[in-house]
């Protein structure tokens, strides 16, 4: 199951929810109980190189 961050529009709180993908559900704010709750773009990073051609070497 993924993780989503969301952002309160009430009082700018940000948190994370374990949520089943593809599941819409109402969500509060664990600081102040609003339930004015905005998805925020998440991105994925991983360490490693960006080159697919980085270490390869042809045999001659």
């Amino acid at each position: 199951m993924p993780i989503y961050e969301y952002t309160c529009a009430k009082c700018g709180s940000n948190f994370e929810k374990l949520q089943k993908s593809g599941v819409v559900s109402k969500l509060e704010c664990p600081t102040c109980g609003s339930m004015e709750v905005e998805k925020k773009f998440s991105t994925f990073s991983s360490a490693g190189s960006t080159s697919s051609t980085a270490g390869c070497f042809s045999g001659g």
